[in-house]
């Protein structure tokens, strides 16, 4: 009775294993190309998964929050079919600007098969900080040097101390005369310097050939600028919840016509008056940045 017991056993255990090692092997496959980054230093991390061929992927875009990481570029590589077996593979060149001792990130894949959507996890990898400046041990020894040399004392310390106390004195003065109109100058002209990069960056894809990478390029462009006059986080939200948060219905449907650019190919003969008129939003944005008001941001029509 035992040795059977025990054979029962066996095979469940065989079977449960078999049916965890399947699942694992469908997942995608998504590692780094190195093992330890400095801060701020591009790594490449390739995100592959091998599906039947009668099936439709989505890897992430530029849309998709890689936090610890900033998206960089990404490269698209073309699908692989063997024997109904289909392979892609996106290659992401990330950076991350928080310094931690490991970075992980694990990407999903989206699968449309038969009407259906599901979403597969690869499995985290893990990747370490680089510190350049090394810890000095708390075990350090101190060595007493008893030898004393003479100086001549030459500098006058009095007359030192006394312009330097003047010096202060002035400080002090101009920090609680014109402390707040400093500080409200410096954050205009770095306002102002923000916006006229977005300008340049933004008004160079608008005027370029209505390509998708083009229109979703200029859409990242735009949500970074708004988000960072704004005060609210619209880069990592959908259509929907971006014209909620800047309480736009028109915003939310000129980003899903955008959307529908990207993603489906549809409504190019919109594109550039859309575009045009996310520009104007965008001056509105830094108008309301400029005046530094209390309530939240509203779009004016």
């Amino acid at each position: 009775m035992n040795k059977i017991l025990t054979n029962i056993l066996f095979i469940t255990f065989i079977l449960t294993a078999n049916a965890v090692v399947g699942q694992q092997d469908n997942l995608p496959y998504g590692r780094f190309n190195t093992d330890s980054i400095m801060l701020g230093e591009e790594v490449k991390y390739t995100l592959r998964y091998e599906h039947s061929s009668d099936a439709e992927v989505l890897f992430p875009d530029s849309t998709y929050n890689f936090a610890p990481f900033e998206l960089l570029d990404k490269t698209y590589f073309p699908t692989r079919t063997t024997n109904d077996v289909s392979v892609d593979c996106v290659e992401y060149t990330l950076a991350a600007y928080d310094i931690d001792s490991v970075y992980e990130l694990g990407l999903p894949v989206w699968v449309y098969n038969q009407g259906e959507k599901d979403s597969v996890m690869a499995m985290l990898d893990g990747i370490f900080f680089k510190d350049l400046i090394k810890v000095m041990p708390d075990s350090l020894q101190l060595y007493a040097n008893a030898e004393y040399v003479p100086l001549e004392e030459k500098f006058n310390y009095p007359y030192y101390l006394i312009f330097l106390g003047i010096l202060v004195v002035i400080a002090l003065v101009v920090l609680v005369g014109f402390g707040g109109k400093i500080k409200e100058y410096f954050r205009r002209k770095k306002l102002q310097k923000r916006y006229e990069q977005f300008l340049q960056n933004y008004s160079s894809h608008l005027n370029g050939d209505m390509t998708v990478n083009n229109v979703e390029e200029s859409v990242v462009i735009w949500k970074s600028f708004m988000s960072s006059v704004v005060d609210v986080p619209i880069q990592a939200m959908t259509s929907k919840e971006a014209g909620q948060a800047l309480h736009s219905k028109e915003l939310e449907g000129q980003l899903k016509v955008l959307d529908r650019v990207i993603y489906a190919g549809q409504g190019e003969e919109e594109v550039k008056d859309i575009l045009e008129g996310l520009k104007e939003w965008a001056e509105q944005g830094q108008e309301y940045a400029m005046a530094k008001p209390e309530g939240a941001f509203v779009f004016k029509k």
